[in-house]
């Protein structure tokens, strides 16, 4: 026995040993041009079963490695391969010093030059960095904004839960104000500002990286960042040739598959790239089903070493069901009994109903929804045998119904938005780089909806589709195509059916007769507002290194915008025609829609057949309702010069534009005459921004940075009235000012970000069109309001072992309105007629989520296999409500309907596996795994069940296989 723990021993000191004369290895692994860390790549030793992961500095270190030569293999994806040989000597760890891994794109260092990718601990500005694995990971079937819900001061919801009808807020604000940028190129609507990710359904296969940066940001164009900019680098044409294929599948009959190939580099400098995807679903929400198409194409060709030339060809053709009306809360979760008494006692009791009552209120409601489930009204819908949901289902979209026993929407999106971008880039020495962009977007389609009216509720309303539903709550569009042809006692309808003129049955606009406020009956069809545009631009920017630690960037930024709005009528709903009388070039037919004998203003016009599928912008006598355009010019330069030494940068940004409005309007106006084209408009913009980064060491920063920025007003706000004559002379551009600082530390194992922030929103103008009490329309111009958005932000990560990744996010925002302002009201001559006086001062501003956290995380297992999970909690979030409406002094300063508090559980696996010379991953998404049921939006009310809105989705999930080769 002896015998055995001495040779026992023996061995125990002999391993020791021989771990003693074991060394390492450590490096450092990092993007070659940004000097970014690539966290998270593999590094082993080829040959060997040994390996590590680089840390959230970049560094790596490999222990009780055996002494004598290796190769060291770092892979990570999107950049190239990198080896190396390493001698190891025993007890010694060897360090290799910093790595820079090339990318294995061709061209996409150059396009983030031109894109103002914001580089860590050098841009001194609130920026969080998503890579292309991880939207490919998580992404799954969910809205493509929605990959930033773990991102500090992020809100984004699906809205109506139509493909592509997402939303995004960004520091308490909207799309309209948060730039989105794809390679550098604006991509917000010239007139509005707003961003429609439809367009963009396809976006998602082919993002290298998408970086957003909080605040006004790094880019150096006048663009409209005041919350902050989102900015998209897609792949661009692979290094060597090779490809991938993938098949996805979700709930509700989500199918999409795609293919993307690529040649690599072949003979004189040339490489292409092209990516592929369908879509098809039917939608979680009813009647919101998909059927989308995505293309990406890019050829590059190398002249010399000093130029390059990139084609990119990017596009969506897609078309999908809508649900556009927030319909109030209790139609998709329906009061219970102790809410039921609570509203019974609220009618009984009027006036005499107190504020303590309405929290009451609101709380009854509020724990009934947290006790609800989605499954729970699932079931009811099961067992009371509807078809498809009617209310009481989260998932019950009220603009749809049956037509001829298939399923049909009112509300539709149909849209093609392809971009074409030809980049140079011209490498003209070691210190003077030029990138020039030229691009090309011609959007086409729009949006669906109804025109006309029938008299509902007996008599006493012009009723939409919106007012004629079955017993499942579906509009009735069987019974609307028999009344619009002539019959007669149909329940729910006016007793004599749709009026059979000589021309057959003609749908035509409502009018209010002199005598009553009643809209006569002229029947319903189905139009489609097209929202198209042809937009040129150029963005060209020179980057030049001056010396004595100075670099200097400066370029120009021009556009030119043509939106093209009109109406069609799509399908007539058993009419024989739509007599339309906006057109005063188009109206030589009188028809008595009515049969009493008169012809009205609104009865001489032109017959409309509806679409047959031919119809081209070109066609002027088929356009309905409106047809004009929306000519915008931008002419922009900008500058920025850094200054960089050691730990410091610094730097001072100057950037102007100039924004022109003009409208051409071809129905309010006679061809050829003076208003038919308006003056053009001139607005200037500009902004200005300094900021700076110090690297305390290694290990910490800090940075602060400030701007100013004074932005042009939108179209509609220099063409409220909607016409050539009414213009708002009076608009102003608003002002915004941000400050803001922050604090980073950077270890192999912990990356945090803390920031402060300050945005002052200046000079809010509104100019809405309103309705006075005796029936006539008019305009409040209220100008002059102000915001204040700010708040803390930490985000932060820990890397504690090898494989595991820990993951958390909190914002805590103070937005709201600053003051009260007098507004002016004008009659429809554009005369003033009165003031108002508009209460805000201290209202939290709404729409969006002020207080957000997260918590997550990841662990990658050494055979392939990886696990992660998030959870998201969102706090603060006050109704949506337009400040105009509130006029009532009693009122002032109560606060927007708070809605309640909610929390998110998203969760996915993967596993990828080498197969020969291709690898295969696998991998399943799980999103809202504990069916929270939650408002995600809504409109004010003063109590939940008056407020209309929408609720967020219930459990989904999708799967997806990906091969490589």
């Amino acid at each position: 026995m002896k015998q055995f723990y001495y040779s026992l021993l023996l061995a125990i000191f002999g391993c020791l040993s021989l771990y003693a004369q074991n060394g390492g290895i450590s490096g450092a692994a990092l993007d070659a041009e940004t000097g970014e860390p690539l966290i998270g790549a593999t590094v082993t030793l080829e040959g060997t079963t040994q390996g590590t992961i680089v840390g959230l500095d970049g560094s790596f270190l490999m222990q009780n490695v055996p002494p004598g030569n290796h190769t060291l293999a770092i892979d990570y994806v999107g950049y190239e391969k990198y080896t190396q040989g390493v001698l190891v000597a025993p007890d010694q760890t060897t360090a290799i010093g910093p790595i820079d891994i090339a990318t294995s794109a061709v061209g996409l260092n150059e396009i983030q030059v031109v894109a103002n990718v914001a580089i860590d601990r050098k841009t001194p500005v609130a920026v969080a960095t998503i890579k292309g694995d991880v939207i490919e990971n998580k992404l799954g079937n969910q809205e493509f904004p929605e990959i930033l819900r773990t991102t500090p001061s992020v809100y984004t919801t699906k809205s109506g839960g139509g493909f592509g009808d997402a939303r995004i807020n960004v520091r308490g604000f909207d799309q309209r104000n948060t730039a989105v940028l794809i390679n550098g190129i604006p991509v917000n609507d010239m007139e509005n500002g707003w961003v429609y990710w439809s367009n963009w359904a396809g976006l998602s296969d082919v993002t290298k990286s998408m970086q957003i940066q909080r605040g006004l940001g790094a880019s150096k164009l006048a663009i409209s960042s005041v919350g902050g900019t989102i900015n998209i680098i897609t792949k661009t044409t692979d290094q060597k040739a090779g490809g991938v294929a993938s098949f996805g599948v979700g709930n509700d009959g989500y199918l999409k598959y795609g293919l993307t190939l690529s040649t690599g580099r072949i003979g004189d400098g040339w490489a292409l790239t092209f990516s592929g995807s369908r879509t098809t679903g039917d939608g979680y929400i009813d009647a919101t089903w998909i059927d989308a198409y995505s293309y990406f194409g890019s050829i590059t060709k190398e002249i010399g070493k000093k130029h390059q030339l990139v084609l990119t060809a990017i596009g969506a053709p897609q078309r999908h069901g809508q649900r556009s009306f927030r319909e109030g809360l209790t139609k998709y979760v329906p009061a219970n009994s102790t809410v039921d008494a609570l509203l019974t006692q609220r009618e009984e009791m009027g006036e005499e109903w107190t504020a303590a009552q309405t929290q009451q209120l609101n709380d009854a409601y509020v724990a009934q929804i947290q006790e609800s489930t989605t499954a729970d009204y699932d079931e009811r819908k099961e067992a009371n045998g509807e078809t498809y949901s009617a209310r009481g289902n989260i998932r019950y979209n009220s603009d749809w119904g049956f037509k001829d026993g298939e399923r049909f929407n009112i509300r539709e999106n149909f849209y093609h938005k392809p971009q074409f971008a030809l980049n140079h880039y011209w490498n003209i020495s070691e210190k003077a780089f030029l990138g020039t962009s030229v691009y090309y977007s011609l959007g086409r389609g729009g949006g669906t909806g109804d025109r006309g009216s029938i008299s509902a509720f007996g008599g006493g309303t012009a009723g939409g589709t919106w007012a004629f539903r079955d017993d499942d709550k579906l509009i009735n569009f069987d019974d609307l195509v028999r009344w619009n042809t002539g019959t007669n006692d149909i329940d729910g309808f006016p007793a004599e059916g749709h009026y059979q003129t000589d021309n057959g049955y003609v749908a035509s606009e409502g009018r209010r007769d002199n005598d009553t406020t009643l809209y006569y009956n002229k029947g319903l069809i189905k139009r489609a507002s097209m929202n198209e545009h042809n937009w040129l631009g150029v963005l060209s920017k020179a980057d030049i290194d001056l010396g004595e630690n100075l670099n200097l960037v400066a370029g120009i930024d021009l556009r030119q915008y043509k939106g093209l709005h009109y109406r069609r009528a799509v399908d007539l709903l058993g009419n024989d025609y739509w007599l339309d009388s906006r057109n005063v070039n188009n109206n030589a037919i009188d028809v008595d829609t009515d049969g009493n004998g008169i012809i009205d203003r609104r009865e001489s016009g032109a017959l409309i057949t509806a679409d047959d599928g031919g119809f081209t912008i070109a066609d002027e006598d088929k356009k309905i309702h409106y047809d004009n355009d929306g000519i915008v010019g931008w002419q922009g330069v900008f500058g920025e010069l850094e200054y960089s030494k050691a730990a410091l940068t610094a730097f001072i940004s100057l950037a102007g534009s100039n924004t022109s409005y003009q409208r051409v309007d071809r129905f309010n106006y006679e061809t050829g005459s003076e208003n038919e084209t308006s003056d053009v408009y001139n607005y200037l913009g500009y902004n200005a921004k300094v900021g700076a980064n110090y690297n305390i060491n290694q290990f910490h920063n800090v940075f602060v940075n400030a701007g100013y920025f004074s932005r042009a007003p939108i179209f509609d706000d220099v063409f409220p009235s909607f016409n050539n004559v009414d213009v708002n002379v009076d608009a102003e551009n608003e002002k915004i000012i941000g400050l803001e600082a922050g604090y980073g530390l950077r270890t192999s194992a912990v990356a945090l970000s803390l920031n402060l922030y300050r945005t002052l929103w200046q000079d809010k103008a509104f100019f809405e069109s309103v309705q006075y009490s005796d029936g006539t329309d008019g305009f409040a111009n209220v100008q002059g309001l102000d915001a204040i958005h700010q708040g803390i932000e930490l985000d932060l990560k820990a890397s504690p072992v090898t494989g595991l990744t820990l993951r958390g996010m909190a914002s805590l925002g103070d937005w709201q309105w600053q003051n009260d302002v007098e507004g002016v009201l004008f009659d429809d001559n554009n005369e003033p007629v009165d003031t108002i006086f508009v209460y805000t001062d201290g209202l939290k501003v709404g729409d969006a989520a002020q207080t957000t956290l997260s918590v997550g995380v990841d662990y990658r297992f050494k055979f392939g296999l990886g696990l992660d999970a998030d959870y998201m909690y969102f706090d603060n979030l006050y109704a949506n409500f337009d400040p105009v409406t509130r006029l009532n002094p009693d009122n002032a300063g109560k606060q927007a309907l708070k809605l309640p508090s909610y929390g998110l559980l998203n969760a996915g696996l993967s596993y990828k596996f080498d197969l020969n010379k291709a690898y295969v991953k696998l991998r399943i998404n799980g999103n809202n795994l504990l069916d929270e049921l939650y408002v995600a939006e809504a409109n004010d009310g003063e109590f939940l069940t008056d407020a209309g809105g929408f609720f967020g989705f219930g459990r989904t999930w999708s799967a997806s296989l990906r091969v490589g080769f």
